[in-house]
């Protein structure tokens, strides 16, 4: 059922990835499957800069099927116009320079590949889903020094404690302890 207010939301390609198709039993790819489910049937959008649509595309992930017959979930979503596609540079160097300072040097290679998840939230709703939390707490940190990082919201679908398919349910809120700047 469609959501009143959509949001434009970021997905990791770990979450994709981690979908199992209809028949998945293990928790974790049932949740990401569902999770991916939802967004089709609740009217959000997702934003694909080049950058992350390059990562999708080199894993393969625009080609993933949930059910064998059915068009690959990307397939469906650019047919119902939630695709948003952000074309060009949208690299912003600014930011770049100042999460690659408020990180540990050693995770800046790590963050680097990242980035793109953040600069495509910005270019959306502030909104990121993505399983991967080391990452998610090195841009944590980052947020207590960087204002621009405050407000993204970042979810893990595998975590069932997050009920990440009710939040979607709920037109995706910013709540407070979901933003990366939450203290």
């Amino acid at each position: 059922m469609a959501v009143k207010n959509p949001k434009h939301l970021v997905i990791d390609a770990s979450v994709m990835r981690a979908a199992g198709g209809e028949n998945a039993t293990y928790p974790v790819s049932k949740r990401c499957r569902d999770f991916m489910s939802e967004i089709l049937t609740s009217g959000h959008s997702v934003i694909m800069t080049d950058d992350i649509l390059e990562e999708w595309k080199k894993q393969q992930l625009t080609e993933k099927r949930f059910r064998p017959t059915s068009p690959s979930w990307y397939a469906q979503m650019r047919r119902k116009g939630k695709i948003i596609h952000k074309h060009g540079n949208t690299q912003n160097a600014e930011l770049r320079a100042a999460v690659f300072a408020a990180v540990e040097k050693q995770a800046v290679d790590a963050v680097e590949k990242d980035m793109r998840l953040v600069e495509g939230a910005l270019l959306g709703d502030n909104r990121i889903a993505s399983q991967d939390e080391r990452m998610r707490r090195h841009f944590q940190r980052a947020a207590a020094l960087i204002e621009a990082l405050r407000e993204i919201v970042w979810v893990n679908p595998a975590h069932e404690n997050e009920n990440c398919i009710e939040w979607l349910r709920q037109s995706a809120p910013a709540d407070d302890f979901r933003k990366l700047g939450y203290k």
